[in-house]
């Protein structure tokens, strides 16, 4: 679903005919399995960014094998290979702010079910980062941490893709393939992440909150109302379209020369 959300991204961003095509090159790592990019790909600049989805596992469980060894990753990733971005949805968002050193809990009295569809939520902010602090990406009374923003010192770092490399480089280099009119705030970030899940459309939603609903997950009143919202017009092809502006895909501004 995330690999069809963003490509459906791709295609609604408008561009000058003048920009190289942009594709986008998409790989799935079970690591469940203990499956992860190779680090020498890292060093290379071959991947620009890694996405964190979601799951029915719970970030609160103790003692998970394969959940440690993915917080320590997320973590040696961002010290590492600061060049690469890192994002994560719902289970993604909450096991990133664990890796550096936020708090999530299980609160079932606050759950939400929509887009979300979930019990566990981020409870305390991670540490900064080199001094960074995170920044507060939305908030709501059921759950005060809807979202997570690291910054870099500079403005638009450029990707590893473009440099050859995932280390860090203190200046912004101009990447005439990405960006046409920008670069645009998201481009500051290191790191971004949310706690909904924004490749769910309504169908997808509805038939989860079904299940939940025939597991006895969520009483009559609370699935009827959540059924009613997951019908209303979601935004996750604006959000997916964030995601690519953080990676340096802009949409152009000038109305001339445009491509879609």
């Amino acid at each position: 679903m995330i690999r069809h959300l963003l490509t459906e991204a791709l295609a609604s961003i408008p561009r000058h005919e003048w920009h190289p095509k942009i594709s986008l090159y998409l790989r799935s790592f079970n690591v469940v399995m203990g499956e992860f990019p190779e680090i020498d790909e890292l060093d290379e600049g071959k991947w620009d960014a890694i996405i964190l989805t979601g799951t029915p596992e719970s970030c609160t469980q103790e003692h998970v094998i394969w959940m440690d060894v993915l917080r320590k990753y997320v973590a040696h990733v961002a010290e590492v290979h600061p060049l690469v971005r890192i994002i994560g949805l719902c289970f993604g968002h909450q096991l990133i702010a664990q890796a550096f050193g936020g708090e999530v809990v299980q609160d079932r009295a606050n759950a939400e079910y929509l887009e979300q569809l979930h019990y566990d939520s981020v409870k305390q902010m991670p540490k900064p980062v080199d001094d960074e602090p995170w920044e507060l990406v939305g908030s709501s009374e059921q759950v005060p941490i809807q979202g997570l923003a690291l910054r870099y010192a500079t403005e638009a770092p450029p990707l590893p893709s473009s440099v050859k490399t995932s280390s860090y480089i203190a200046f912004d280099v101009e990447d005439s393939t990405t960006s046409a009119s920008g670069p645009l705030a998201i481009r500051h970030l290191h790191v971004f992440t949310l706690q909904g899940h924004p490749e769910f459309n309504t169908a997808v939603a509805q038939t989860e909150l079904t299940a939940l609903h025939e597991c006895q997950q969520m009483d009559e009143a609370t699935y009827r109302a959540a059924y009613k919202r997951a019908g209303a017009e979601q935004d996750g092809l604006e959000t997916a379209r964030m995601i690519l502006a953080m990676l340096g895909v802009e949409p152009a501004l000038a109305e001339e020369n445009l491509s879609m």
